[in-house]
C-alpha cells in the first residue's frame, strides 16, 4: 500500500492511545478509589468522635440539671434557667460557627422549629426508629450547593431525660413544653453532623497527582518515540509548507507546492494551499480599491464620533451646572427652611403645652398650627432627603435590629393619627421573626410612611393592619401593610413608586403630599438589598408588602460594622397613646438626624 495515502492519525493515534491513555486512566481510577475509600473511613470516624463529644456535653448537662434547676426560677415561678436542650444547641452552634462543620439536633416532633430535620436526616431517623440498634448513619452528599459528609448518630432516652420528655405525655414539663412520653432507650432524635469535603477532595486531588507524575515520565519516553515518528511523517511536509507561507508573505502569489509521499493529508493540505494562493493572486488585484473605501469611510465615521463628542461634552456641562444650582438651592432650603420652621414648631408645642386659650376655637387653631407645621416639616426633610440620596450621600448604619422595636415606635406615631381620622390600626409580629442586621432608622421611616400613607387613603371606619413575618426559605423577614381604603388601579401602581408621583396630580386633588413617601420606601428597601411590591384594586384596599434580607452582607454604602447580636426574646414597648407625645417623640428624633 502506498504509504502516502494512508491517513495520518490511522499512523500514530493507535500508538498514543495504547501507550498512554489505556494504562493512565485504569492508574488513576485505581488510586481514586482507594483514596475515596480511606477518605470515607477517616470522616466516619471523625463524625462518631465529635457526635461523642456532643453526647458527652449532652450527658453532662442532663447529669446535673437538678444544680442548674435550683436556681432556674424567678419569683413568679416561671422558669428561666439553662437545661440540656439550650446548652446543647448553644454548644453546637459555637461549633458550626468555629469550624465550619453544621451540628444540631433533630427529632421528627421538634420543640424548635430550628430542629426540624431535611430529606437526609428524616431517613436517617426513621432507619434508627426502624433498628434500635443502628449506631451511626452516614453518607457523601450534596448539602447547601457543595459536597459534604454527612453523619448522624442516634440519642437515646435516659432517666435523666425522662423529667422533661417522659410520662405521663402531654404533661407540661418545668420549660413549659408538653412532655413526649418517652421511656428509656427511645430514639429521642439524632445528632446530626456536615463536614464539608473541601480538604478531603484537595488530598485526594494530590494522591492522584503524584501518580499522574510517575506516568508523565513514562509519557515522555514514549513521547519521544512518537516525535522521531512524526518528524518523519509531519515535520518535513509542513516545513515545506512554511516556506511557501514565507513566499506568500513576501508577495510572491505565483508559489505552488509539490505532493508529498508521507500522508494523504499532506497531499490534501498541499493541493488546498496552491488552491488558495491561486484565490489570493485573484483577490489581491480589487484588494487595493476596497481598502481605499474602507479608508474614505472610517474617516467619515471618525468625522461623526468626533461632532458626537463635543455635543455630548456640552450637555454634560450643562447638566453639571444645573446639578450645582440644585444643589446650592437645597442647602439654603435646609438653612433656611428648616430653623425656623423648626423654631416655630417649637413655639406651637410649647403653647399648646402651657398656654390658655381663650376658647376651644383658638386652641384648635394652635393645634393645627403645630400639625401643618409638622407636615410641613416632614415634606422639606423627604425632599432633602431624596436629594442626598441622588447625590449618593445616604449610607446604611448597619446594626441588630428587633422588629419589635421598631414597630413599637411606628405604633406609638401612627396610632394616635389612627385614632383621630376614626381609622382601625392593628399590628402583628409572627414570633419566629429574628432579629436582623439592617438600619434601623431606615426601616422605622419606611413602615411610618407606608402606615402613614394607608391611613391617609383609608376612610373613616376603615382600617389599617402591619404585620411582619419571616420567609425562612429566602432567609427574608417580610413586611406587610394592609388597608381597607380606596385602592389602585393596575396603570398606577408602577407609577406611584417614583418621585414627586402621585395618582391624583391635579391642581385640586383631594389628598396632600409631595409624592415622596413610597420613593423613598422603595429607596431605603432597595439599600437593604429588599424589594418593595403593591397589590391593590380600586375600592378593594391596597396591601404593601416590603421583604428585607435578615443579612445584607453585601449591601454597598454601609456605614458602619455590625453590632454583636444577643439571642433572647424580642419584645416591642409599650405604644404610647397620646397623640401630643408621639408627634414630639417624632419632631426629636428629626432633630437628632
Amino acid at each position: 500500500m502506498d504509504a502516502g495515502k494512508i491517513k495520518l492519525k490511522t499512523k500514530f493515534g493507535v500508538l498514543i492511545v495504547a501507550l498512554f491513555v489505556v494504562s493512565l486512566v485504569a492508574s488513576s481510577l485505581w488510586t481514586s478509589y482507594s483514596q475515596r475509600q480511606q477518605t470515607l473511613n477517616e470522616l466516619r470516624e471523625k463524625g462518631l468522635v465529635l457526635s461523642q463529644q456532643m453526647t458527652a456535653v449532652w450527658d453532662f448537662m442532663s447529669a446535673n440539671q437538678d444544680r442548674f434547676e435550683a436556681s432556674s426560677f424567678s419569683e413568679t415561678g416561671s422558669y428561666q434557667g439553662l437545661h440540656c436542650a439550650i446548652a446543647g444547641r448553644s454548644i453546637a452552634q459555637l461549633f458550626t460557627n468555629e469550624s465550619g462543620y453544621v451540628t444540631r439536633f433533630v427529632n421528627f416532633d421538634p420543640r424548635n422549629i430550628e430542629d426540624t430535620p431535611d430529606d437526609f436526616e428524616a431517613a436517617a431517623l426513621d432507619a434508627f426508629h426502624a433498628d434500635p440498634s443502628l449506631t451511626e448513619y452516614c453518607a457523601v452528599t450534596e448539602y447547601d450547593g457543595q459536597q459534604v459528609f454527612r453523619y448522624l448518630a442516634p440519642m437515646k432516652i435516659e432517666r435523666t431525660c425522662l423529667e422533661c420528655h417522659g410520662e405521663p405525655k402531654g404533661e407540661i414539663d418545668i420549660t413549659g413544653h408538653p412532655k413526649e412520653g418517652w421511656a428509656i432507650d427511645d430514639i429521642g432524635g439524632a445528632i446530626s453532623i456536615v463536614i464539608p469535603m473541601d480538604l478531603y477532595v484537595s488530598a485526594e486531588q494530590d494522591s492522584v497527582l503524584q501518580n499522574v507524575v510517575f506516568f508523565i515520565v513514562v509519557l515522555v519516553a514514549c513521547l519521544l518515540i512518537v516525535y522521531l515518528t512524526l518528524s518523519h511523517l509531519v515535520t518535513k511536509p509542513l516545513g515545506k509548507i512554511r516556506q511557501g507561507v514565507s513566499r506568500i508573505q513576501t508577495g510572491d502569489l505565483d508559489v505552488r507546492l509539490d505532493g508529498a509521499e508521507s500522508s494523504a493529508e499532506m497531499n490534501t493540505l498541499a493541493a488546498e494551499f496552491n488552491d488558495m494562493a491561486h484565490e489570493l493572486s485573484d483577490l489581491y488585484e480589487g484588494l487595493e480599491a476596497q481598502v481605499d473605501d474602507r479608508t474614505a469611510q472610517l474617516a467619515h465615521a471618525n468625522e461623526v464620533l468626533e461632532r458626537q463628542r463635543v455635543q455630548l461634552e456640552e450637555a454634560n456641562e450643562l447638566l453639571r451646572n444645573d446639578n450645582e444650582y440644585k444643589s446650592n438651592f437645597l442647602a439654603m432650603m435646609s438653612h433656611e427652611l428648616r430653623t425656623p420652621l423648626t423654631s416655630i414648631l417649637a413655639y406651637a408645642e410649647l403653647l399648646n403645652r402651657e398656654g390658655n386659650p381663650v376658647d376651644e376655637k383658638e386652641a384648635e387653631a394652635s393645634r393645627e398650627i403645630e400639625a401643618n407645621g409638622r407636615v410641613l416639616l416632614a415634606m422639606i426633610n423627604d425632599i432633602l432627603e431624596i436629594s442626598r440620596l441622588d447625590a449618593g450621600k445616604t449610607q446604611l448604619a448597619l446594626e441588630t435590629v428587633d422588629m419589635g422595636d421598631v414597630v413599637g415606635l411606628v405604633q406609638s406615631v401612627v396610632g394616635p393619627l389612627a385614632r383621630r381620622n376614626g381609622v382601625k390600626f392593628t399590628c402583628d409580629i409572627n414570633p419566629d421573626v429574628p432579629l436582623i442586621q439592617g438600619d434601623f432608622e431606615k426601616i422605622r421611616h419606611v413602615l411610618e410612611n407606608l402606615c402613614g400613607n394607608a391611613m391617609k387613603f383609608t376612610p373613616e371606619g376603615g382600617s389599617v393592619h402591619l404585620a411582619v413575618e419571616r420567609d425562612a426559605a429566602a432567609h427574608e423577614v417580610v413586611l406587610k401593610v394592609i388597608d381597607t381604603g380606596i385602592g389602585i388601579a393596575e396603570k398606577d401602581q408602577q407609577r406611584i413608586f417614583e418621585k414627586f408621583v402621585q395618582v391624583d396630580s391635579s391642581v385640586s386633588r383631594k389628598y396632600n403630599g409631595t409624592g415622596l413617601g413610597l420613593a423613598l420606601a422603595k429607596e431605603y428597601a432597595e439599600m437593604h438589598g429588599g424589594s418593595i411590591a403593591v397589590q391593590s384594586k380600586p375600592g378593594q384596599g391596597s396591601t404593601f408588602t416590603v421583604r428585607l434580607p435578615e443579612d445584607p452582607t453585601n449591601v454597598t454604602g454601609a456605614s458602619s460594622d455590625l453590632a454583636t447580636t444577643q439571642f433572647g426574646e424580642a419584645s416591642a414597648p409599650e405604644p404610647t397613646c397620646d397623640a401630643c407625645e408621639a408627634t414630639g417623640a417624632e419632631a426629636s428624633r428629626e432633630e437628632e438626624r
